[in-house]
């Protein structure tokens, strides 16, 4: 035997000797043993939850994968222009950092008509975002221009 692992082997020996007088104390060991096991205990059950928890997210990524790949051969749903004008105003325009006040929108048969007065970015985005609404076959824009950003 080495220097090395002598002197290795000797202090593994030491703590495990230092360990066991520590938990088999006569006075406070089972105080220890039981804290040590409480200690344990909950750093399994934290682990177990973090575990669960990333096997929810993971799942939850994995349906939307499922989703994505899947919507392009999905039937188009249709929906009634009241619907689509909601749809269009929880999506679209609650996203639009412009006016709301003077924002005037009309849905017939799927085709959005919008009126209005906002800066050329502001009315450009708006725009965008209609006609990313799912269910919109056409946006008309009726909007006129201002100079103030």
């Amino acid at each position: 035997m080495t220097k090395t692992r002598f002197w290795r082997s000797a202090g593994i020996g030491a703590t495990v000797a230092a360990a066991g007088a520590y938990l088999f104390d006569p006075d406070r060991g089972r105080s220890r043993r039981a804290r040590l096991a409480d200690q344990t205990g909950a750093a399994l059950r934290k682990a177990g939850e973090r575990i669960q928890a990333q096997a929810r997210y993971q799942k939850g990524v994995a349906r939307g994968l499922v989703h994505d790949l899947t919507k392009p051969f999905q039937a188009p749903v249709e929906v009634d222009d009241e619907t689509l004008l909601q749809k269009i105003r929880s999506e679209a325009v609650g996203r639009w950092p412009g006016s709301k006040q003077d924002l005037a929108i009309e849905v017939t048969d799927g085709a959005v008509t919008v009126r209005g007065q906002a800066p050329l970015d502001h009315a450009e985005e708006l725009i965008r975002l209609i006609e990313s609404v799912d269910g919109v076959r056409a946006v008309a824009d009726e909007m006129s221009i201002s100079q103030v950003t």
